[in-house]
This record gives structure tokens, sequence and C-alpha cells, in this order.
């Protein structure tokens, strides 16, 4: 039997050793292809320089053609010119223009001659023409005078009419009253009318659709929409300088957390909307979901939970049909303003805090589902069962709620008398992270204040997933090929889910272009998803020697490996300690 391990140790050893032989050629591989992408491009370029001196020396060419010809068009005019001279000297030619000159002078004052004539003619019509009309205006004029006499006569008889059109006028006048004071009264019944059906049942979310960045900061103090968005950097870089901004986000605090820690928040970021912050109090739970929408020029909507939550109408709101109002709660404000013009390009949290007070998988089950959704289209909450009246403008059917792609909830988590365990839903849908204590400070650089967009967070995201995805999917596949699988199968009853896998393609490629490596990642997974208490470690049915396997197997899979899985082992080894006590 132990000649038997040994060859089968060998064999795994071999296989490992074949698999890095097989990268080490893909990476052969992949140089060669550069080499040759690389001179090609250099060959490329040089006929491209080839191509565009030719081009200039046939621009040239075609100029001196075109000077060519212009030349040749004013030889062809000027043996025109001189087959139209006939052979004649240039003073003949001016003496005969010299002539025609005099000829025309002559013909100007014959012309001028007659005209004069033609004027005397004219003044004498005129004159004949005014002493027929002197005629008709002594006629005008004695028409007047009989006008005038008749209206003398006329005016006489008008007294009466005048009379009457000053009654008319004033009940024209009364009329116009009575017609004003109907308006005023047909007006103080409309706007009546009109206050009534115009109340809004969302007074708050009714707001939030007319109002303008300006409104957001002078009402609602939002400083962080005077910062026009920028693109987020090179992921790398970005988990660097995050780290510093967050340590100075809140003002009369310096948060220290360690680049590790703001490394598997962001590609937790990538990996899912829902985020579990757990750890002892005074670990900076809290503190660190508000200071990154801070400093992510954000907003973060911090909720309270209380231990006597049972639904979702705890965590939204209700709507009174006596009242016709929606008691709008923190929560749906959040998730409707990060819907907002304002507000969705900018990265959004909703703090429950203390959020296993009460069971989240009752009053956060319809999230639970609607995260879980493969479209964001589809992430709907209802809160009523038929339509709103009046409701705003960003409500689905007037009555759902939709959970917008650029939200993710943080949920902080103590674990002790007074609180939940979560269940296996909540957990496997979430990205948890243990906060230690952290003793260790570090120099913070001076961040000017700053807001990135939410776009360009997901395409970093995208990118990384895509640059990685090889990389990632090899080792996956080591992972459910290795001894590991067939331990927690044979042993624990557990196997590789579609979600964990799903997860681990978009959590890992992340962590790597953040700056850690593939296989810390790798270990975070396992110590919060398949490690934790109540799946491997925690279990009463599991003994000393499952989890020997289980190091044993660990082992085996990082080997090679420049780090340790050391938050599995040390979950592994603490569950060990308490069994060897008998606890």
């Amino acid at each position: 039997m132990e000649r038997e391990a040994e060859i089968s140790n060998k064999e795994r050893a071999l296989q490992q050793q074949q698999r890095r032989l097989d990268a080490e050629w893909k990476e052969l591989e992949r140089e060669r292809d550069q080499i040759r992408e690389d001179a090609l491009r250099e060959a490329e370029q040089e006929i491209a320089g080839w191509k565009t001196a030719h081009q200039r020396a046939r621009d040239s060419r075609q100029k001196v053609y075109e000077e060519l010809e212009s030349t040749r068009q004013e030889i062809e005019q000027f043996r025109e010119l001189s087959e139209v001279l006939a052979g004649r000297s240039a003073r003949e030619i001016l003496d005969e223009l010299a002539a025609h000159k005099r000829r025309v002078t002559q013909l100007e004052n014959q012309l001028a001659s007659s005209e004069d004539d033609q004027l005397r003619a004219e003044n004498e019509v005129l004159r004949k023409l005014r002493d027929e009309q002197k005629v008709q205006l002594d006629e005008v004029h004695i028409e007047l005078a009989d006008a005038k006499a008749q209206l003398h006569r006329l005016r006489l008889g008008v007294s009466d009419k005048e009379n009457l059109e000053k009654e008319k006028r004033a009940l024209e006048k009364n009329n116009q009253i009575l017609s004003a004071r109907l308006n005023d009264l047909g007006k103080t019944v409309d706007d009546l009318t009109q206050s009534q059906q115009s109340e809004k049942p969302f007074p708050q979310m009714a707001w939030m659709d007319s109002a303008t960045n300006a409104d957001w900061i002078k009402d609602r103090k939002a400083k962080e929409l005077s910062l026009s968005a920028q693109d987020v950097p090179e992921l790398k870089k970005f988990s660097v300088e995050l780290q510093h901004r967050i340590a100075q986000a809140e003002d009369g605090a310096t948060l220290h957390f360690c680049l590790e820690d703001i490394q598997l928040l962001i590609a937790g970021l990538a990996m899912s909307q829902l985020h579990i912050f757990q750890g002892i109090s005074g670990t900076g739970k809290t503190s660190l979901a508000k200071a990154f929408a801070k400093a992510m020029g954000g907003h973060c909507t911090d909720i309270a939970v209380q231990a006597g939550w049972r639904d979702r109408d705890d965590l939204l709101g209700h709507y009174n049909a006596f009242e016709k109002r929606f008691y709008e709660r923190d929560c749906l404000q959040g998730l409707y303003r990060a819907q907002t013009d304002a507000y969705k390009d900018r990265c959004n949290i909703i703090l429950l805090d203390e959020m296993n007070l009460s069971r989240p998988e009752q009053y956060f089950a319809e999230f639970l589902s609607a995260l879980e959704k493969n479209d964001p289209r589809d992430r709907l909450i209802s809160l009523s069962e038929s339509q709103l009246p009046n409701a705003p403008a960003l409500l689905v059917e007037g009555r759902r709620i939709r959970v917008p792609h650029n939200v993710w909830f943080v949920g902080t988590a103590n674990h002790d008398e007074t609180t939940n365990e979560f269940a296996d839903k909540t957990y496997d849908r979430a990205h948890v992270m243990t906060l230690p204590r952290h003793e260790a400070g570090f120099k913070v650089e001076p961040k000017p204040k700053a807001s990135f967009s939410y776009g360009s967070l997901i395409e970093r995201f995208d990118a990384a997933v895509t640059q990685n995805a090889d990389e990632v999917s090899e080792l996956l596949a080591e992972l459910t090929t290795g001894p590991l699988t067939s331990i927690l199968q044979d042993r624990f009853d557990l196997g590789w889910g579609n979600r964990l896998e799903r997860q681990a393609m978009r959590f890992v490629p992340v962590y790597m272009a953040a700056g850690g490596r593939k296989e810390d990642a790798l270990d975070h997974l396992l110590a919060s998803r398949v490690f934790r208490r109540g799946k491997v470690t925690g279990r009463y049915d599991a003994t000393i020697d499952d989890l020997n396997a289980i190091e044993q197997a660990l082992t085996t899979v990082w080997k090679g490996w420049k780090s340790e899985p050391r938050r599995s082992m040390a979950l592994l080894a603490e569950d060990r300690r308490r069994k060897e006590r008998g606890a």
C-alpha cells in the first residue's frame, strides 16, 4: 500500500510538472506570436512610409503637369491674339481706337440736344393737366360744404342715440364685473380640485423626479454631485489609491485598512451586489462601507436594522390606502436615488447595519431572489398589488421598484447571543469579508476629493475577467479534478456548484488585476464558501481525520504556488483544536 501511495504521489507530481511545462509552452507560444506580430507591424509601418513617399512624388508630378498645361493655354491665347491683329502694328490699332472715341462723343452731343426738345413738350402737357385738376378741386370744395351742412343736421338727432350708448356701456361694465367674479370662483374651484388631485403618494421620490444637481446640492447637501465623475484607472493602481482615499474619507478619523482588504473589496464588488462584513466590534465594518461610498463620490444610505423586522415593509415602507400615501423608508429612497440622472453613473451603497439582528431570509427575502436573476431588468420588488395613483416616473408599472445594478447592499454582522446566524442562501449569494483588528498603520497620501463613474468601474471589471479568463479556468479545472474534490464529496457530501464557479470567474480575475495572487483569491473563496462554519468546520459528524485529509489535499493543490492557503488552514486548525477539547 505504501508503494502504491508513493507511486500515486509521483504520478500526481508528474501531472503537476506536466501542467507547468504545458503552461510554460503556452507562454513561449504567446511570446513567439508577439514577436511575429511586432515584425509584421514594423513591416506594415515601413510599407506605409514607402506608400506615403510614392504618393508625394505622384502629387508633385501632377502639379508639374498642371503648370505645363497652364503655360500651353497662355501660349495658345497669345497665338489667337496674333491672328486677330492680322499683322497690324499696335500704333495702327490705337489710332483706330481714338477715332472711334471721337465718333462716340459726337453721337452723345446729338442725343443731348434731342432730349431738350422732348422735355419742353412734356412740360406743356403737364401745364394743361394742372389746369384741369384745379377745376376739379373747386367742384370738391362745393361738395364738402354741402356735406358739412348735412352733418350739422344729423348731429341734432344723435343725442338720443348717445344716451342709449351710455346705458349700454353701463350694462356691459356690470357684465364684466360679474364675469370676473365668476372666473375667480371657477379658478378657486379648479385650484382646490387640482390640489386634491396633485397630492403625491411618494413625496420624496416625486421630488427626486424633478430635482436637478443644484437642487440635490442645496436641499439634500449632496456635496458629491459638485464633482464631475472621472474614469477609474487601472485596477492595481486604483486599489492603492482607494486605500488612501478610504483612509481620509471620514472627518476626524483615519481608517487604516490593509491593501489586501481593499483588493478583496474590489473583487467582491465585481462578484456580487450583496456583501457581508463580519468581525468583532471595532474593526471598522460600518466605517469601511461609508468610507468607500465617499471615496468613490457616491452615496451611502445608512439603515439600522431592528430586531423585530419580519418582511419587506420593514425595509421599504408601506402604502396607507386611507391617506393615499406611501411611507417611504430610507432603503426605498436609496434604491430610487440610484436610478435618477444625478446618481445613475455613481456607486451607491445601502448599508444594513447589524444585518443579522433580525433574519435577513425574512425581511430581505425578495431582494435575495431579485439579485439572483441574470437579467437586471427582471430585478423588481413589488410595492403594491395594483398601480398606484400619481406614481413616481421611475417605478415600473407604477407599483414596482427596480433593484439597480449600481447599488451594493452591505450588511455588517456581529455574532453573539443577540444576533441570528445567516442561512446558506444568504452566505452563498454574498461576498463575505471577515475584518481583523488593524493595529499597524501606514502613511496616508493626501488626495483631493474625487468622483469615479460606475460605468468605468464595470468596464475595468469586464476587462480583467476577459484578460485572465483562461488562467482562472485552468485554476478551477485543477481544483475540481484534484483530490480535494473527492474528499469533500465522500466525507462531507459537498460539491462545486455552478454559482461558486460563476462567482470565481469574476472574483479571481479582478483580484489578480487589483494586484493580488490567484491562489490568495481562491483561498478566500474556499474559506468563506466551503470551509465556513456549518459546511466543513463546526460539524459534529466530522472527525479530526477528516480535517487532516482536507489539510493534506489543500497542501497538494497549493504545491508550487508562492503562498499558502492561510485562511482555510486557520479555520481547519481552529476546528481541530475545538474537537481536541471535546467541544
